[in-house]
């Protein structure tokens, strides 16, 4: 208790929702009874996640693409693909599920993305893994080029899944070779006005459902305690990735 005390991992939450006592620091914050116009600019509907139905999909040796309803395949599919550099970094000391750069876009920029799937729910337990994740990774958003010698020599292998099926999913997506990624970072890098963003794309959460949560809200309505926790998880990641020279996003269902 003294140690989680220490460094302040845990939240109070108030009968107030205006009122949260997170990572040691006590916040007021009336946006919870305003509509909540600011949170809702966070979340981004992708109508490909209505029909997910696990994370990564099941895997097979030699297969060449991620499950059609997975939430990774959709990450490649849609979410992701306007990006012109999109490597898949899942599994072993990743920074992202996946990582895209955009070089042909002014600004420029740097994305983080970490798929999750669940079903819908306006509870803050099925966003803690993946909060916890992107957080611990705003570090990383600059590509670190001392630690890219070991990312590009994990890119170019094939996926080899959590479970030790070895597949034939090509870790770089769009890009090129690893040599020709390594130098457009380079690139990016010195770009003065390259933006960050970071992903959190999940199926786990309707903007319609969260929406009307605010709206009731608004017109003197009560929240229920999940929901609350949600807000204050959500705005605590979205204030970090702020802190860190980033804008956050929860991709979610429409």
């Amino acid at each position: 208790m003294r140690h989680i005390d220490k460094e302040d991992l845990f939240t109070i939450l108030f009968t107030d929702p205006a009122l949260a006592y997170v990572d040691g620091e006590l916040f007021r914050n009336n946006a919870m009874l305003d509509g909540g116009a600011g949170f809702l600019r966070h979340l981004l509907p992708e109508a490909a996640l209505a029909g997910v139905t696990s994370e990564k999909g099941d895997f097979v040796p030699g297969q060449t693409e991620f499950s059609p309803d997975s939430v990774f395949r959709k990450i490649v599919d849609s979410v992701a693909a306007g990006n012109d550099i999109l490597v898949c970094d899942d599994l072993g000391n990743e920074w992202a599920d996946f990582l895209g750069v955009n070089t042909q876009t002014r600004p420029p920029s740097i994305n983080f993305y970490h798929g999750k799937y669940g079903p819908v729910s306006l509870s803050a337990s099925a966003f803690h893994d993946a909060v916890g994740q992107a957080q611990k990774n705003l570090g990383q958003l600059d590509l670190p080029p001392g630690k890219m010698p070991d990312k590009l020599a994990k890119w170019t292998l094939d996926y080899l899944s959590g479970s030790g099926v070895q597949t034939a999913i090509p870790r770089i997506v769009a890009g090129g070779t690893a040599a020709a990624i390594e130098a457009r970072i380079d690139e990016f890098r010195g770009a003065p006005d390259a933006v960050r963003h970071v992903y959190i794309v999940t199926s786990s959460l309707s903007k319609a459902r969260v929406a009307a949560v605010f709206a009731e809200l608004a017109a003197g309505g009560l929240a229920t305690a999940h929901f609350v926790q949600l807000y204050w998880l959500l705005q605590s990641y979205f204030n970090a990735c702020a802190e860190m020279g980033a804008v956050g996003f929860v991709i979610c269902r429409p």
